[in-house]
C-alpha cells in the first residue's frame, strides 16, 4: 500500500510478513530509499536503476534484503554497522547465531532456516555480495535530498547502530524497529540492550512528532506519544514478570522460556531462540541490580 506524505515522499507498506519491512521513496534531487525491505514484486513500478541512495536504518535482513537490487545506489547506514551489511560472517555473529547451540541444543538451525524461508521467502539477491559503496551516518546528521530533509536519530537498543529518521518539514518520524507492533520490542542480539532501547524511546517521546510510521505497521500513527509510552512499558513489564517467576521458583533458561514471558506464542524455533536471547538480556540487568543470582546455569530471584 502507498501512503503519500508529500509530492516527493511516499511510504510503501509491506504485507509480506516480518522478514520484510516498509520503505520510503524520496523522489527529489537525490532519488533515495529509506530501507530496502522489499522483493522485486514490492517495487510497485519503481525503477531500481534510478535510485541514487539506499539508506538502511540498521543491519537486519528485513531492512537490507533488497540492497543489491539498486546497483547504482550508494548504501548508507550508521557507522557502527557499516561492516555488517558487507560481510555475511560478521552479520551472522552480530545476530547472535553463534549462540544457537547453547540456547537451542536440541534444535537443528538448518531446519529452522528452512521453516523461516518457506514461510517468508528467501533473501534474493543476497545483499552482502553487491559490492556497493557504503557511506556512514551519525547522530544528528541532516540528510539533504534536495527540498526534502531528514535528521538522523541514533536510537540504539534494537541494535547498536539502529537509527530513526525525522522529517522536520513534514513533522514525520520514521521509527524503523521501534516498531509499535504487538510483538515488539525486540532486542535479541549481542549488542542489543533493553535499557538502551528504553532511553531511545524516551528520546522519541521527547521529540513528540505529529505523526509517525515504523518499519512494520500499516498506517500512520497520530497519537505518537501515548503509543511510544505503551511500547516502552512492555520492556519494564517483561522484566517484572521474569523477576517474579525466578523468585517463585529457580529455573534455567530453557524452563524459563517455556513460560512465554516475552512471546505469548512460540510459533517457530526462531521465536523460542529470540525469547531466550531476550530473557538473558533481562537476567543480566537483574543480576546487575542484585535481584538475580546464578548457580550452575540456574537463576534464582533474590527477594
Amino acid at each position: 500500500m502507498r501512503i503519500k506524505i508529500s509530492d516527493k515522499i511516499t511510504v510503501i507498506t509491506t504485507e509480506q510478513g516480518f522478514t520484510y519491512a516498509n520503505w520510503i521513496h524520496i523522489n527529489d534531487d537525490i532519488s533515495a530509499l529509506i530501507e530496502t525491505g522489499m522483493d522485486r514484486d514490492g517495487l510497485m513500478g519503481l525503477d531500481p536503476e534510478r535510485i541514487d541512495l539506499a539508506v538502511n536504518s540498521h543491519h537486519h535482513l528485513d531492512h537490507i534484503r533488497g540492497n543489491a537490487m539498486f546497483s547504482n545506489a550508494a548504501l548508507m547506514i550508521h557507522g557502527l554497522e557499516a561492516d555488517l551489511i558487507q560481510d555475511a560472517g560478521r552479520h551472522r555473529i552480530a545476530n547472535s547465531l553463534d549462540e544457537w547451540r547453547t540456547l537451542m541444543p536440541e534444535d537443528d538451525r538448518s531446519l529452522a532456516d528452512d521453516e523461516l524461508q518457506a514461510a517468508y521467502g528467501a533473501v534474493d539477491p543476497f545483499p552482502f555480495e553487491s559490492g556497493q559503496s557504503v557511506v556512514t551516518v551519525s547522530d544528528g546528521q541532516l540528510l539533504d535530498f534536495g527540498s526534502v530533509k531528514a535528521q538522523v536519530l541514533h536510537t540504539p537498543g534494537h541494535s547498536a547502530g539502529h537509527c530513526c529518521f525525522f522529517f522536520p518539514e513534514e513533522n514525520l518520524l520514521y521509527s524503523a524497529d521501534v516498531c509499535l507492533t504487538k510483538a515488539g520490542p525486540w532486542y535479541g542480539e549481542h549488542l542489543a540492550d533493553p535499557g538502551q532501547m528504553t532511553a531511545s524511546i524516551d528520546r522519541l517521546i521527547a521529540l513528540a512528532p505529529e505523526r509517525m510510521i515504523s518499519g512494520h505497521i500499516h498506517a500512520l500513527v497520530y497519537d505518537c506519544v501515548p503509543r511510544l509510552r505503551e511500547f516502552k512499558s512492555r520492556i519494564i513489564s517483561r522484566e517484572e514478570r521474569i523477576y517474579r517467576s525466578l523468585v517463585a521458583c529457580p529455573k534455567d533458561i530453557h524452563r524459563l522460556a517455556e513460560e512465554k514471558l516475552i512471546y505469548r506464542s512460540h510459533g517457530s524455533q526462531y521465536v523460542v531462540f529470540w525469547e531466550k536471547l531476550m530473557l538473558m538480556k533481562h537476567i543480566e540487568k537483574l543480576r546487575e541490580r542484585g535481584l538475580v543470582r546464578a548457580e550452575s546455569g540456574v537463576f534464582y530471584g533474590v527477594r
